[in-house]
């Protein structure tokens, strides 16, 4: 097993109420308390996480879902790798929230390849739904969909459903993104070469192209 030295962080968004911090427990402790208190700014946990062989250190930074504390989450969702943006099922307006959000990282935080940062979109406690909605998943994919969140799950805080599942699908998202822009980065470092003027002995870049068997 490889220690990756890479840390992920993970902010968690969304309306207060929707559960953030009760996810944030299940997936670092497996713990769930009935006793609700609101997150006052923000609440930081982490968590070692195997992905591929290698070892990740996951920070979950709970941020507090009220308005007026919009000015501090912007200096708690810096240099974020994912996004968790989460919804209440019992609660539709928070999906209208869920957008709001979604808006409020994208215009202020970006991934390293400058792209809007991996966001999943959870819709957090069906536990206290009707099992047939729980099942149809129909208008939570085309409400994602619809405003490019990249994946979709509805959870349980409190029964662990898809805590573990979306988490890893978040991962792994993340890790994908990241290994494609190191790799780009590589391939523009290795098409960067130094060229020694013997005239005047200054340095010019010069660009290469390399021929491979990709296409």
């Amino acid at each position: 097993m490889e220690n990756s030295n890479v840390d992920f962080k993970i902010i968690i968004l969304g309306k207060s109420g929707t559960g953030k911090t009760s996810y944030a427990n299940k997936w670092i402790k497996n713990k769930f308390d009935e006793n609700y208190k609101s997150t006052i700014v923000s609440e930081f946990s982490s968590k070692l996480y195997n992905y591929k062989g290698k070892i990740y250190k996951i920070n979950l930074w709970d941020i507090a879902g009220q308005d007026h504390h919009a000015v501090a989450a912007k200096v708690f969702t810096k240099d974020a790798f994912g996004c968790i943006t989460m919804a209440d099922a019992t609660d539709e307006e928070s999906l209208n929230e869920a957008i709001k959000w979604k808006q409020f990282l994208d215009e202020n935080e970006l991934f390293l390849d400058k792209n809007p940062i991996p966001n999943m979109l959870i819709q957090n406690k069906i536990d206290l739904i009707p099992e047939n909605e729980v099942q149809d998943m129909t208008k939570l994919e085309n409400f994602s969909k619809e405003n490019k969140f990249d994946c979709c799950f509805k959870t349980s805080a409190k029964t662990g459903h898809n805590i573990i599942q979306s988490m890893d699908k978040l991962i792994e998202i993340i890790a994908k993104r990241l290994d494609d822009y190191n790799s780009k980065e590589v391939i523009d470092l290795n098409r960067k070469t130094v060229n020694i003027d013997p005239e005047n002995h200054s340095e010019k870049d010069k660009y290469r192209t390399k021929q491979t068997g990709c296409c």
